[in-house]
């Protein structure tokens, strides 16, 4: 059965694709997220990925943002972190690209600027439910990623312990990954940005 789906007719038979020109492509998995920070459950999704992918592409989502309580690290950061937990975790670098990804609106129109933005993929992978519809609407295959201990490998769980400077961050990132967090000072900068956040929150309560 052949999909008509963003100029490409994709073959269901094993993951690789055939373009609209009749030539074998690499079977690609988009894995979007923020990747604040990239911590060892984002390493587990990428090794399940490339079990049935040639390649992954991080899509390092809300790109533009930084220096926020949702959002501290820049997209250069997040990169070189990908790159680093990629390397402690034995992946090839040959078979990770990353892309970035400003915020995007919940609307079938952020399908297609994410396709502009990235090399052809048959396959997502994301846990944003509202954007996955869209790209499901699109006609992608989506799969929301098995929870890998989600009650520890969570981006807000890690930078709550990295703002209380409790050292258990470092248990649930890869190494490399950690020692880039130590050396752009991240427990003092997440702790600068939510301090001042919630300076400026009771100022403004208080007026």
């Amino acid at each position: 059965m052949v999909n008509i789906n963003l100029n490409y007719a994709y073959l269901i038979k094993t993951d690789r694709f055939i373009n609209m020109y009749g030539v074998c492509m690499t079977s690609r998995a988009l894995f979007f997220g923020r990747f604040q920070p990239v911590h060892k459950g984002h390493v587990k999704v990428a090794e399940d990925i490339l079990k049935t992918h040639d390649e992954i592409i991080f899509a390092v989502g809300m790109s533009t943002e930084s220096h926020t309580p949702r959002n501290p690290f820049t997209a250069g950061e997040r990169v070189e972190m990908i790159r680093l937990a990629m390397r402690d975790a034995d992946i090839p670098l040959d078979r990770v690209i990353t892309v970035t990804i400003p915020t995007l609106e919940v609307s079938i129109a952020s399908v297609y600027y994410v396709v502009m933005l990235s090399p052809s993929f048959n396959e997502v992978y994301m846990g944003n439910i509202p954007i996955a519809s869209m790209f499901r609407q699109a006609g992608y295959k989506v799969r929301i990623p098995t929870p890998y201990h989600r009650e520890k490998y969570n981006g807000t769980v890690i930078r709550t312990l990295m703002y209380n400077r409790d050292p258990e961050w470092r248990e649930l990132v890869e190494p490399s990954v950690a020692r880039y967090l130590d050396e752009i000072k991240a427990e003092e900068r997440i702790r600068r940005i939510l301090d001042k956040t919630e300076t400026h929150i009771f100022v403004e309560e208080t007026d």
